[in-house]
C-alpha cells in the first residue's frame, strides 16, 4: 500500500505530539520522595517566613533580634532539632542578597509574609513555595549572641545602639555613641541621653562610665565639656575641637531652646 505525503506529515505530527507528551509527562510525574522532599522543604520555608516575620514585628516594635530566640519559640519544622534549625536559617539569609549593617541609602520596603503573598492563589501542597526575601534582614555578630534586624524598620544606628546594649560593655558603649554622634552630626552627646531607651542609664552611671573611659589611654580622644547651665557633654577630638564642642554644646543645651 502507497503512503502519501499527506499521511507521513500526519503520522510524524502524531509521533512528535506524543514524544512532547511524554517529556511533559516525566517532569510532571515525581517519585513519592521527590513529592516528599517538596514538602519538607516547603515546611521548612514557612518556619523561615515565620522567623523573617518575627524580626520584622520585632524590628518595628524597635527590638533587636537574636538566633537564640528561635527555639524559645519553637519555630523549627517538627522534627527539625532546633539549634540545627538556627544554623540552617543563618546560612540562609547570608547565601542571599541580604541588608548589610550600615546606615540604608534609598527607601527598602520589608517583603509581605508568605500568605499575604499567595492570598487568593491555590497552593498545592505537593508544589514548591516561593523562597523568601532577605532583602532587608541585617546581621551583626557579637561576642554574645548573633543579632538582627529588619533594615526597613530600624534604622542601622539604632540596631547599633541595641547591639551594644545586648553586649553588656558600658564603655564599648559610650565610645561609640560618643565618637559617632561626633563624626557623623557632628555634634557631642548630652549626658541625659544616656538616660532614654536603648541605654536607660541614670546619670550617676554615665558618670562613672566616663571616669573609667578617661583612665583608659585607649579612650584619649573622648572628653566632656559643660554648658552655661552645669550641663555635660562629650565629645572626641577625633572629629570635634574644644571650642567646637563647646560651642555646640551651648547651642543644643541651652540657645537651641530659646531660639525655636
Amino acid at each position: 500500500m502507497e503512503t502519501t505525503t499527506q499521511e507521513t506529515l500526519v503520522g510524524g505530527a502524531a509521533q512528535s505530539d506524543r514524544a512532547t507528551e511524554g517529556i511533559q509527562a516525566a517532569h510532571t510525574e515525581r517519585s513519592p520522595e521527590e513529592v516528599e522532599a517538596t514538602h519538607e522543604r516547603n515546611a521548612f520555608l514557612r518556619a523561615v517566613d515565620a522567623v523573617l516575620t518575627d524580626i520584622r514585628q520585632r524590628s518595628y516594635e524597635g527590638k533587636i533580634t537574636t538566633s537564640s530566640r528561635w527555639k524559645k519559640r519553637s519555630f523549627a519544622p517538627e522534627g527539625t532539632d532546633a539549634k540545627a534549625f538556627e544554623e540552617q536559617v543563618l546560612l540562609y539569609i547570608q547565601q542571599r542578597d541580604h541588608a548589610e549593617p550600615t546606615e540604608v541609602r534609598g527607601k527598602l520596603v520589608a517583603p509581605k509574609p508568605l500568605d499575604v503573598q499567595l492570598e487568593g492563589q491555590e497552593v498545592d501542597p505537593d508544589e514548591p513555595l516561593p523562597e523568601p526575601e532577605v532583602c532587608d534582614i541585617a546581621l551583626i555578630m557579637g561576642k554574645k549572641a548573633i543579632y538582627l534586624y529588619s533594615a526597613a524598620l530600624m534604622s542601622h544606628s539604632f540596631a547599633h545602639a541595641l547591639f551594644l546594649a545586648a553586649e553588656d560593655d558600658e564603655v564599648a558603649t559610650f565610645v561609640d555613641v560618643v565618637r559617632t554622634e561626633s563624626r557623623l552630626y557632628p555634634r557631642p552627646v548630652a549626658q541625659d541621653s544616656f538616660m532614654n531607651p536603648p541605654y536607660l542609664w541614670s546619670r550617676a552611671r554615665t558618670k562613672k562610665v566616663f571616669e573609667k573611659v578617661v583612665a583608659d589611654d585607649a579612650f584619649k580622644d573622648i572628653h566632656v565639656t559643660h554648658t552655661s547651665a552645669g550641663e555635660a557633654y562629650y565629645y572626641s577630638d577625633w572629629y570635634l575641637s574644644e571650642a567646637q564642642g563647646k560651642a555646640l554644646a551651648q547651642w543644643y543645651g541651652v540657645e537651641k531652646g530659646l531660639n525655636p
